[in-house]
């Protein structure tokens, strides 16, 4: 019987047992670790994060604050707000009072008051007076009419102070002296400060002082009575409610 020269079977066995236990070791060593780093979130052992919290005390605190800010701000629009209409009440009230003051002073007014200035034209209120009521006031003969003035002749003195009545073109202006003077005012046409204009100024002059005396205050009446019949006359015409005193610096 021929003898076997190869490696026998056990030596097989235990080779192929020593491979597969080799190849294992090698394939372990290189298998990668499923544990986490330490610190990290998925690391058991890792210290909690510390996240900072409000006490239920500090969350009344704000909310109180909140409802102060909020409750400060109304206060103050709903105060505006009352502010505004307590003004513009006030300015209406304001604005009525100095509407019937005004009315009231206007109404009389017979002569320009003693602080006025000397050149300030008058305003007083208007006076309505049917044609017939103006027939029934003045007389038909009208007696104390005066002659006609002579033209281009200034009768005013320098330094005195003279009512004017209108300043307008020279055909109304001749118009208005001739209905003055034919109810017994010494109006008269004289030239103005345009040259295109001419004034009705009324006779006679006056010093500045004594504008408030009774004789002034009797030519302004006049110069009122004529001025109410002249509106009466005609339409168009006025009632000279804006006359003023002018001084004449020559």
């Amino acid at each position: 019987m021929a003898r076997r020269t190869g490696p026998a079977l056990y030596e097989l066995l235990g080779r192929r047992t020593d491979g597969i236990t080799s190849g294992s070791s090698s394939r372990s060593s290189v298998t990668p670790s499923l544990t986490p780093p330490r610190g990290s979130a998925l690391d058991a052992n890792a210290e909690p994060i510390n996240r900072p919290s409000m006490d239920p005390g500090q969350v009344r605190s704000l909310l109180l604050a909140a409802i102060v800010v909020i409750a400060l701000i109304a206060a103050y629009l709903v105060g505006v707000s009352r502010g505004e209409r307590v003004g513009r009440s006030s300015l209406v009230s304001e604005s009525e009072a100095d509407t019937q003051l005004l009315a009231s002073s206007a109404s009389n007014a017979a002569v320009i008051p003693p602080n006025a200035s000397e050149n300030q034209p008058r305003r007083n209120p208007p006076v309505q007076v049917q044609p017939e009521v103006a027939a029934a006031i003045e007389p038909a003969s009208l007696p104390n009419a005066l002659p006609a003035t002579d033209a281009g002749v200034d009768p005013r003195a320098v330094g005195l102070n003279y009512f004017v009545l209108a300043s307008t073109l020279e055909p109304n202006a001749v118009k208005i002296v001739e209905f003055c003077r034919n109810r017994g005012l010494d109006a008269w046409v004289v030239p103005d400060q345009n040259g295109r204009l001419r004034e009705v100024t009324v006779m006679p002059g006056f010093e500045y002082s004594e504008r408030g005396s009774p004789t002034v205050r009797e030519l302004d009446e006049r110069i009122r009575n004529v001025g109410v019949l002249f509106k009466a006359s005609g339409p168009g015409n006025g009632d000279f409610g804006d006359r003023y005193h002018k001084l004449f610096k020559g």
